[in-house]
């Protein structure tokens, strides 16, 4: 019973922590989201139906055929609220989608505001996702969505963090395009067992007093050291290599060093501070 006890213990560590999410169930934008068109008066939408298909679990949408064939919706964008990102570790976006074209590829896009400007982390152009048509209602409906998984954010990770979807119908009268699940999380967060990436990596003393020092092998150097809580919240930053590490401010606990290496891997170890 003790070792499936630390079995599911060690997995239950090694998920990610989510730190950010909407399922848009409602039938209206979340508290915080807005929406900007500047070509037409049209614009993203929430709810479990539009006018061409219907979303069983709900879903944030842009509805590209109910603006007609005259209307050119280039950059209709739908804005989160600000997510602060500040000592997250390791920050990975992830969201379902589904894009139904007429005879262009629209396109949909993803931008991430890093405290000064906005910049693109993902884009798509074409069909996305499964549409099935209801012959009772004829209209569609989506029954599988394509997804973006772990779209790392760690770059623009900053206090006024926040993410656009951009909906661009290329010039065509399209149908639309549908976004929903989407979560921020952080980790993998290493908890119930000591875990390392390499085994040519020693720190010591473990128990660790008021300082540690970190050896690599002879092929490494450390170029940066962070100090992570077993909730992924980013305790302390060294950012070179030293012959010991202060950790005299930090109360007694459970931590991950996670050391940079000059080859940019993440080296990661669990400590114990006593």
């Amino acid at each position: 019973m003790k070792k499936i006890f630390i079995f599911f213990l060690s997995i239950y560590g090694m998920c990610d922590a989510q730190v950010f999410s909407e399922n848009f169930d409602g039938n209206a934008l979340p508290t915080g989201w807005t929406v900007e068109n500047p070509d037409t008066s049209y614009n993203w939408n929430v709810g479990a139906q539009n006018g061409f298909a219907s979303f069983p679990s709900g879903a944030a949408f842009f509805d590209d055929d109910d603006a007609g064939p005259t209307g050119i919706n280039t950059n209709a964008r739908l804005i989160s609220p600000v997510i602060n990102l500040t000592g997250v570790v390791n920050p990975k976006l992830s969201f379902n989608y589904a894009n139904m074209i007429d005879v262009l590829d629209s396109t949909l896009k993803v931008e991430v505001f890093n405290g000064t400007s906005w910049i693109q982390v993902f884009t798509f152009s074409g069909e996305a996702g499964v549409w099935d048509l209801d012959f009772n209602t004829f209209s569609y409906v989506v029954t599988s969505y394509d997804a973006a998984t772990n779209i790392d954010l760690t770059p623009y990770a900053n206090p006024a963090f926040k993410l656009r979807f951009i909906y661009d119908d290329a010039g065509d009268y399209s149908y639309g395009v549908v976004v929903d699940n989407l979560k921020i999380t952080s980790g993998p967060v290493l908890a119930a067992s000591e875990v390392s990436h390499s085994d040519n990596i020693e720190i010591y003393p473990n128990p660790a007093g008021d300082n540690i020092h970190i050896k690599l092998d002879s092929r490494n150097k450390v170029e940066k050291v962070s100090v992570v809580d077993m909730s992924g919240k980013l305790i302390k930053t060294f950012d070179k290599e030293s012959d010991t590490y202060d950790l005299s401010d930090m109360p007694k606990g459970a931590y991950i060093i996670m050391i940079t290496n000059n080859n940019k891997e993440v080296l990661k170890k669990k400590i114990v501070k006593k």
